[in-house]
């Protein structure tokens, strides 16, 4: 009686690239041009979109549960919305910054979370696998629907499908502006592009009926050194954050003492999205950079574009 041996399918006896996260080098076999490994890969990118997803949308709803009308009117946001006393605490002791970084940077991922709400509950869950996997990529996107205020408008819900559903044939395998590899600079430059061309002109002095403040007589700029920051996020030259922020509380001082409560003039601060751009020059997006293949900078890209949170 003979012994029978088997034959092993030596296409099994290699080691693919497992879960395990060692850090070493992968050896040859583990990363062999074969089917299992397009699927252990195609799954850790699955995973790793829908855990963004999910803090996304957890910083949404954390934000809009827990942000109020500041009692005294002062202080947080441009609206005067600060956060409660119990969540500060609780983001503080948690140390849930090492997640989200300060409540600035926290800001982009709730309207990250709530541009996915949109997309999903107001256009259409097909077009979730369409958007980016980058949450700078997906609050730039959710400056298009809300690049006005709170509330979406006509025209920006338009602008919105317009790069979500619109086709284009720019010579890639796109089928619209927006796809799930578009990176946060060609969304914004992509908005201002097209902000521009919509954008109604109004003649000085032109009043609207909803807000008669139409007239602009002064600008304030701020240097674009705002933005430079070591390697490290070490601010080193240029004015800070927190000099933008006395000079918009001095000048909204000046107003109210000048107007005495009449209304005739008004400031409208930014101060909220030069926040969170600062924010973002401070701590870049590394990985975004890696995959746009372009030159890591020390300084924002563009200049941060006058937005209402």
């Amino acid at each position: 009686m003979g012994i029978s041996i088997p034959i092993l399918n030596l296409e099994f006896q290699m080691v693919i690239y497992n879960i395990n996260l060692t850090f070493r080098l992968p050896t040859k076999q583990q990363v062999a041009l074969n089917d299992n490994l397009v699927k252990v890969i195609q799954e850790h990118h699955r995973k790793s979109r829908e855990h963004l997803f999910h803090l996304c949308m957890i910083a949404y709803g954390l934000r809009t549960h827990n942000l109020i009308k500041s009692k005294s009117g002062a202080g947080g946001n441009a609206k005067g919305h600060v956060y409660k006393p119990a969540f500060s605490d609780w983001y503080q002791t948690n140390s849930i910054d090492d997640i989200y970084g300060s409540t600035s940077n926290f800001t982009l991922y709730a309207m990250a979370g709530r541009l996915l709400n949109y997309v999903r509950w107001q256009v259409d869950k097909k077009y979730i696998d369409q958007l980016p996997g980058s949450m700078t990529a997906l609050y730039a996107l959710s400056q298009i629907v809300w690049s006005q205020g709170d509330k979406a408008t006509p025209a920006s819900r338009t602008l919105f499908d317009e790069a979500l559903i619109h086709p284009i044939k720019d010579g890639s395998k796109h089928t619209a502006f927006i796809h799930p590899h578009v990176t946060r600079k060609e969304i914004d430059d992509w908005r201002v592009k097209q902000t521009a061309k919509t954008a109604p002109t109004h003649k000085v002095g032109k009043l609207i009926k909803k807000d008669p403040h139409t007239t602009v007589f002064a600008t304030i700029k701020v240097h674009d050194d705002l933005f430079i920051f070591t390697r490290s996020g070490e601010k080193r030259t240029g004015p800070k954050l927190s000099d933008v922020k006395v000079l918009t509380q001095k000048l909204q001082s000046l107003i109210d003492e000048f107007d005495s409560g009449k209304g005739r003039f008004v400031l409208e601060s930014h101060y909220d999205q030069v926040t969170i751009d600062y924010e973002s020059a401070r701590k870049p997006d590394y990985s975004e950079n890696i995959l746009d293949a372009s030159p890591s900078k020390t300084k924002a890209a563009k200049k941060p574009t006058a937005k209402k949170a």
